[in-house]
């Protein structure tokens, strides 16, 4: 566990956990939904990292230049594959002191993903709040599609409401993949002037968003702002039990629906974003 802390903001970091947080708070009060003691699950965390890709690709298969790649399901009994690769796999710890770190995952290209590459972490806190860097590199002899994204689990107050304007909602099927169809942003509620959740799940990308989200309950407001992540997925399950707002560098299923969306790094070439989150 690496503790950080800085003024009124103080975090907590599991490396092994998939790079993940475990939890953040201002004033001692829970920003995000803090990590059970003695788990190294990251799907429980506070925030991972989603790298080399984010969210699903359609039974793990995609082609790329011509050759097919296959990826085991990696989130059973679902048949797709989640979330990228670092976020199952220890990181190390490149840096730390009292009020940030750095986290590495480098990744030999053996696997089923063929690209080899190095993701870092960079986690700060400061008077204004935690800012979180995401940086993947292409250590592959050849172009590599990337994707890369976090996967915050804010707190979920009473009567909470967010605020956040987008293009549009991409509507999804049983399984939660993009069924060519999208809908007005104001689909779910009217988001862009502020609107308590719904009580049906959410768990669909809001294309093309302007980079800055509140959400607002009965211990304060939360601010967000991204940069490098054009798409915002919203995961709000009727329960109650979450509310995730996940800046994304392309929208799910994007490596057969919408290549376009993917970032191609040539060899050594990086791509980066970063999230900002403030509260009061």
């Amino acid at each position: 566990m690496i503790s950080l802390a800085a003024g009124d903001w103080e975090a907590e970091v599991r490396p092994q956990a998939g790079g993940s947080m475990a939890a953040l708070r201002y004033r001692g009060v829970d920003v995000l939904s803090p990590m059970p003691e003695g788990t190294l699950d990251p799907l429980q965390a506070a925030c991972f990292p989603l790298v080399p890709y984010c969210n699903r690709i359609a039974s793990g298969r995609f082609e790329w230049a011509g050759e097919e790649v296959q990826l085991p399901p990696n989130f059973l009994p679902e048949r797709h594959s989640l979330h990228g690769l670092s976020w199952q796999r220890p990181w190390s710890v490149e840096s730390q002191v009292e009020t940030k770190c750095v986290l590495v995952d480098d990744y030999d290209g053996k696997g089923a993903w063929p690209w080899a590459y190095r993701a870092q972490q960079r986690i700060r806190l400061g008077p204004r709040g935690c800012a979180i860097t995401l940086v993947l590199i292409n250590r592959s002899d050849g172009p590599m599609p990337a994707g890369l994204g976090l996967h915050p689990y804010f707190r979920r107050g009473s009567e909470a409401s967010i605020r956040f304007a987008s293009d549009h909602v991409l509507l999804v099927s049983s399984e939660t993949l993009p069924t060519g169809v999208t809908a007005l942003p104001s689909h779910f509620g009217e988001f862009a002037g502020g609107d308590l959740l719904p009580t049906e799940t959410v768990d669909h990308c809001f294309a093309y968003w302007q980079g800055a989200a509140e959400i607002s309950d009965d211990l304060g407001t939360i601010r967000l702002t991204a940069d490098g992540a054009p798409h915002l997925h919203l995961y709000a399950p009727a329960d109650g039990s979450a509310l995730c707002l996940e800046p994304v560098s392309h929208t799910p299923d994007a490596l057969n629906q919408a290549p376009d969306e993917m970032i191609v790094l040539p060899p050594g070439c990086a791509a980066a974003m970063t999230l900002w989150i403030s509260a009061s």
